[in-house]
C-alpha cells in the first residue's frame, strides 16, 4: 500500500482554521491554551501554548478527524505523533478503533501479502494433527459462564439451514447430549419401575411427577388396564 491510500484522510476536507496569534482558546484535551504558531504540516494548525509545552490545539476540525480518521492519516496529515492521537481521543472518549482504522485495516487485508498469510492460516487451521491437539486440550473442560452467554446471544435467532440442523442433531445423538428443556433423562431402572408398579407407586419411586408416568407408559407402550387387551393379559 503506497503512501496516498495510507494517509487518505476518508471523511471531507479539513483546512486552517482562521486564528490570532496571543488569543486564547479552548483546547479539548489541554484547556485552556494561548495560540502562539503555526505548525508546518501539510495541514498547517494553530500552536496552543500552556505553561511551556507547546502542541496543534485540538479544536474544530481536528476534533471531528480524531473522532473519525485514522491515527495514521491524523499524524500525517497534522504533524502530530500517534502517541499524541491516542491521548487525544482518550480526551474525547473515542474509541481506539474508529470508522477510519476500520477501512484502513480493510484496505491492508487486501493487498497481496495479507492474502498470502490468509492462505496459510487457513491451510494452518485445516490441519487434522493440530485441530486434534486442540480437541483434546479442551475434552472435558466445561466452557466458562460467560463463554456459553456470548455464544448464546451470538446465535439467537438465527436460522440454520436444514443440512445444518442434520449435522447438528447426528453431532448431539453420538454425544448422548440431552436438551435441559426435555429434563432428567429416564433411566432403565426406572422404566422397569413403570412398567412393573402401579402409576402412583411408580410416581413415588422414580420421584417424578404422576403426569410423566403417564406420558412414559405411554411412550412404552405400556397398557393403562382400560382396555379389553389390557385386562385380558392382566388375568
Amino acid at each position: 500500500m503506497d503512501d496516498a491510500k495510507r494517509f487518505r484522510l476518508r471523511f471531507g476536507r479539513y483546512r486552517t482554521p482562521r486564528f490570532r496569534y496571543g488569543a486564547k482558546v479552548e483546547d479539548a484535551r489541554r484547556g485552556r491554551v494561548k495560540i502562539v504558531g503555526i505548525t508546518d504540516a501539510p495541514i498547517p494548525w494553530p500552536i496552543g501554548m500552556k505553561r511551556g509545552g507547546k502542541s496543534p490545539v485540538l479544536y474544530g476540525a481536528l476534533i471531528r478527524a480524531v473522532q473519525r480518521e485514522s491515527n495514521q492519516a491524523v499524524a500525517h496529515w497534522w504533524g502530530v505523533s500517534g502517541q499524541t492521537v491516542t491521548a487525544s481521543k482518550k480526551a474525547l472518549g473515542v474509541p481506539v478503533t474508529t470508522e477510519g482504522t476500520s477501512k484502513l485495516r480493510s484496505a491492508h487485508f487486501h493487498e497481496p501479502w495479507a492474502r498470502e498469510a490468509q492462505k496459510k492460516a487457513w491451510a494452518k487451521a485445516r490441519d487434522a494433527r493440530r485441530r486434534e491437539k486442540i480437541a483434546a486440550a479442551k475434552r472435558g473442560k466445561p466452557r466458562p459462564a460467560h463463554v456459553i452467554e456470548a455464544m448464546r446471544q451470538a446465535n439467537l435467532g438465527k436460522q440454520h439451514s436444514a443440512e445444518t440442523r442434520r449435522k447438528m442433531s447426528e453431532a448431539h445423538k453420538q454425544r448422548g447430549a440431552w436438551p435441559p428443556a426435555a429434563g432428567r433423562p429416564w433411566t432403565a431402572e426406572e422404566d422397569e419401575l413403570v412398567r412393573k408398579l402401579r402409576i402412583a407407586e411408580a410416581a413415588k419411586q422414580t420421584g417424578r411427577t404422576v403426569s410423566a408416568v403417564k406420558g412414559r407408559r405411554n411412550k412404552l407402550r405400556v397398557p393403562d388396564g382400560r382396555t379389553k387387551a389390557a385386562r385380558e393379559q392382566r388375568v
